[in-house]
């Protein structure tokens, strides 16, 4: 296919063998982890969600996303966005299909049918919410890094990522980095009626780590 950026792939039978490969390639870029020891986040789910939240205007291309969850039908984030020249960090998630928490030290900043929204100076204040509100469970959140991923890479790389052969059975992503001119991705082993298929799975796209 012309027009595809560079593309390679590795697979491994241990889940710490997979990780260290990942962190040394990803280098210095911003990169999105799972927090426990789930398959991780819906690889698809979390496409068509963060394109419906940029058609809709809650997320912008300049945004960096530090945590994400998304389910068949909701989804819930912690976006950094730059207001008057200072970072702000926004936590937004729906108003019915999550358990409803009010942080203690969130400014209410969003409130639709179906989205609510506080606005956090902290980054790790609004991480902590993010985390009593989904558990963890399945969440990738930015770690080791001193950036946090921006929406417009996360957004051509994953389209990107579609546009060519993925790992058989890819339907959870484990961990992401990316960057200006490149992007890797680690997806966890595919099990069939009992069979592996496949072990763990890096496969990155572009020639660079600069960020």
């Amino acid at each position: 296919m012309s027009g595809l950026p560079p593309r390679s792939s590795q697979e491994f039978s241990d889940r710490a063998e997979a990780l260290a490969v990942f962190l040394r390639a990803a280098g210095s870029a911003p990169r999105l982890l799972t927090v426990d020891d789930s398959a991780g986040c819906p690889l698809y789910h979390a496409l068509a969600a963060l394109q419906w939240t940029g058609e809709t205007g809650l997320f912008q291309p300049a945004d960096r996303l530090h945590a994400a969850w998304f389910a068949a039908e909701t989804g819930i984030a912690v976006i950094e966005r730059s207001v008057d020249g200072k970072p702000v960090y926004r936590f937004l998630g729906p108003r019915i299909e999550a358990p409803q928490k009010a942080p203690v030290d969130g400014t209410p900043v969003v409130d639709e049918a179906y989205v609510l929204g506080y606005e956090f100076t902290e980054r790790w204040n609004a991480i902590a919410h993010f985390l009593v509100t989904t558990q963890g469970r399945g969440a990738l959140v930015s770690l080791f890094a001193a950036r946090a991923p921006e929406l417009e890479h996360i957004r051509r790389w994953l389209l990107d990522l579609f546009r060519g052969p993925v790992p058989e059975g890819a339907d959870h992503l484990h961990a992401a980095w990316f960057a200006t001119t490149g992007a890797g991705f680690l997806f966890p082993p595919t099990v069939l009626a009992g069979r592996a298929l496949r072990g763990w799975a890096y496969l990155e796209l572009g020639q660079s780590r600069e960020d």
